[in-house]
């Protein structure tokens, strides 16, 4: 799932960004005219990328990614001349005039980024899940003298024989 806001003040650069990722594959999942757009649609999402342009109608892309900070990653597309103000090493910017090569590029890489970060906030199991292997394990281990590995595996072989999770198997 992709979690893409474009978010630019002229409707006209907002659609042509929107066309170019959409024609390349990256299907921009929100459209904002305003910060307080993208911040609402990044929070609700969860995180993302945030395809803007260096100023929006209520805030500067600096301004967004301060009120954002871990949630979303920035790529700020302007002129040289505006871009250079940018000193936050977090935010990655393209100049104008843009191909539409580096913008796909840049923002397949965004993403990228954006799905590493995405799996690692969301842990696979519960604390209470990892309590129930782990005391199966050492009863493994107790009764059948098998290393830590050699029981986890058992335990995984199992559940992926039964077709059940390693918490059931556990």
């Amino acid at each position: 799932m992709t979690r893409t806001v474009v978010a630019f003040e002229n409707e006209a650069s907002r659609s042509g960004i929107c066309e170019m990722l959409e024609k390349n594959g990256i299907n921009v999942r929100y459209t904002c005219r305003t910060g307080l757009e993208a911040i609402r649609a990044i929070k609700k999402m969860g995180g993302g990328v945030v395809v803007c342009g260096y100023k929006l109608a209520d805030m500067t892309a600096e301004q967004l990614a301060d009120d954002l900070q871990e949630l979303a990653t920035f790529l700020v597309i302007g002129k040289p001349h505006n871009l250079d103000f940018y000193e936050n090493e977090d935010i990655f910017k393209l100049p104008l005039p843009i191909r539409i090569g580096e913008l796909v590029g840049s923002v397949n890489m965004l993403i990228q980024l954006d799905e590493k970060k995405l799996r690692r906030s969301h842990p696979r199991r519960s604390a209470e899940d990892d309590r129930l292997i782990t005391m199966a394990k050492q009863l493994l281990m107790s009764r059948n003298d098998m290393s830590e590995d050699q029981a986890y595996r058992f335990i995984q072989r199992k559940s992926m024989e039964t077709s059940s999770k390693m918490t059931e198997t556990a």
